[in-house]
This record gives C-alpha cells, structure tokens and sequence, in this order.
C-alpha cells in the first residue's frame, strides 16, 4: 500500500449498504492520510457520498469506460459481482482487491477468502477487506461529518418550515421495492400523533415522489400536516442530522439517520437485523416477527399472503423504545 497513492473504491448498489461501507473508508483515511480516494458509484446515491469529507472525487458507475485517464494504482470491489470485476480488470488498474465469489477470481490480484465471514455484519464484512491493505482493526464508532455548504442549506430549508425552532422528527415510511418492509401506515401515524402532540414536535416524511401513495395514506391521518422535504441525498443527509429522532423500516433513509449521529429507531420485522443492523453512536432498533417459522421473507414476497408482520411491533412499543432514547 506503500506505493498507492489515487485509490478507487467501487462501492455497492444499494443505499443502506453503501452507508455502512462507511467505517471502512473512514479506516482507510485514518490508515492513510496522504491516499487520494475516488468513490465510483450509481448517479442515484452519489448524493450521499458527496455529502462527506472522506471522498476526494465522484465517477459515476455509468462513466466507468473513463478509468484510464485517473491512472489508479489500486481498487478495492466492495460488490461481489462478476461485473463489477470485469469493470475494472481491463481498465488497467494494477492491484483490484475483493472477495472470492461470482467466479471472479482470475479478474482480481488480492483474492480474499469469504466463507467465515459471508454472515457477518455488512459493515464489518466490508472492513474486513482491507487486511489486503494492512488494516485489521475493529470497526469504529462514527459520527458522519458533512459539508459546511450541505449544512447551510439543509439549514435554509428547516428556517423555512420551522421558525419558531421547534423539534423535529423524521420518518423513514418508505422502502425500495420491499412492501413488507413498511410499518403498517396506521401504526406510523399513532406514533407521530403521540409524539407530535406531546413534544410540540413537526413530522418529516424521509421519502421519494414514488412512494406518493403511502405518504398521502399517512399523512392524511396525522393531525398537522407532514412535511416532505424532496431534496437530493446530499441535502437529505444535512436535513437528518440536524433533525431530533428518526424512526424508520429497513431502508437506506433509516442507515443515514444513523450515520449522521442522531437517536435512530429501525424496525425490523420482515427482515433480519442481524447484518443490516444501523451502525450509528446512538442507534437502536426493535426486532420482532410473526409466529411462524417461514417468516422472514426480505419484505418482498410473503409466503402467508397476508404481509402480517407489518404489525406485529405495536405502536406502543415503538413509542417507548423511541422515548427512552432521545435527548429531550
């Protein structure tokens, strides 16, 4: 690693992952304080990523055809695809370090063994990578810093919706292509309703325009309007860490909150925690499944046809758990 000095990271597809691929490249900074790093990820969550101080550049994956003219010296694979290592066998990269699987080996020069580790926590799972590069540390406990100019406007757009410097309590209501992910709709505005009324607090709605229908259901049972704000990911990362609390399904909204240090509730229900757990200094969650040993189903396909683990943590629990957490 002596003689690596422009490293790119190929980062995984999804939101919540990529997240929690953040404590090893905060190692790698730690480790190696002179490395450039240049993160190459899909267009959708670059936002994130350029929100931090830990990334030098941004490649877009669409541009990866472009590799040659930054001359890296080594790349480390988070994914284990086949593609994602065919992508950077032949763009003259000299040291292309991932795990064993999809295979892949023969495209790579630092082949590291995954079978001990394919069930461990996705963060550590990626931190264990870097023996590769001479780090075998444990992971570290982290506060996301974001950029001073994210903050400002993350700052603007709260002076607008709130004034008078009230809380403020985000949601994460939605989750991509996973329905059996989302907390019953009805269950997730008892709770705001309790937590609205008692705090004085305003309700933000952490989701996207395609998932309209169900922010629409919430919120027209909530007794003061929702607030949405429709921001990039660079901006949705300031707005969260300046927010009170978070409670949210398993989805990236929730992994976010967690990184950006504010008290995170996840809810886990129709899937495992046991990997995607938030990783956040002051993060929590509640686990709990139905009855029934062909649960859980990844919140994509229920095998009772009912999607009955949507209610099976009841408001009740999620309000306890929430209130004994956060600073107020």
């Amino acid at each position: 690693m002596k003689n690596t000095k422009n490293l790119l990271i190929y980062f995984p597809n999804w939101l919540g992952d990529i997240v929690m691929s953040i404590p090893a490249i905060y190692l790698i900074r730690e480790n190696y304080k002179d490395i450039r790093i240049t993160a190459l990820v899909k267009s959708s969550m670059s936002g994130f990523l350029r929100a931090t101080n830990l990334i030098d550049d941004i490649i877009e994956l669409k541009d990866y055809k472009r590799f040659k003219k930054y001359d890296f010296d080594t790349v480390i694979l988070f994914p284990n695809s086949f593609e994602s290592a065919f992508k950077v066998y032949f763009n003259g990269i000299k040291r292309r370090i991932g795990y064993r699987a999809d295979y892949r080996s023969f495209l790579l020069t630092d082949v590291v063994e995954r079978e001990e580790v394919r069930w461990w926590h996705t963060s550590d799972y990626y931190i264990n990578l870097l023996k590769s590069i001479n780090i075998n540390s444990k992971r570290p406990s982290i506060k996301l810093e974001i950029k001073d100019k994210y903050l400002e406007e993350a700052k603007e757009y709260l002076n607008t919706i709130n004034p008078n410097g009230k809380k403020i309590f985000a949601f994460g209501i939605g989750a991509t292509n996973s329905y059996g992910k989302i907390y019953k709709e009805e269950y997730f505005a008892e709770v705001m309703n309790y937590l609205s009324s008692k705090y004085d607090a305003l309700i933000l709605f952490i989701t996207t325009k395609a998932e309209i229908e169900i922010s629409t259901k919430i919120d027209s049972m909530l007794h003061n309007k929702a607030f949405i704000p429709y921001f990039s990911l660079d901006i949705i990362t300031a707005i969260l860490s300046f927010c009170d609390g978070f409670i949210g399904n398993d989805s990236g909204a929730m992994h976010i909150a967690s990184i950006v240090g504010i008290p995170t509730l996840a809810l886990y229900f129709a899937t495992p925690y046991n990997q995607n757990s938030p990783i956040g200094i002051n993060s929590h969650y509640i686990f709990k499944k139905v009855d029934n040993d062909a649960c859980i189903c990844g919140g994509k396909k229920c095998e009772l046809n009912t999607f009955e683990c949507r209610e099976v943590i009841k408001p009740s629990e999620v309000i306890d758990k929430f209130e004994s957490i956060i600073n107020i």
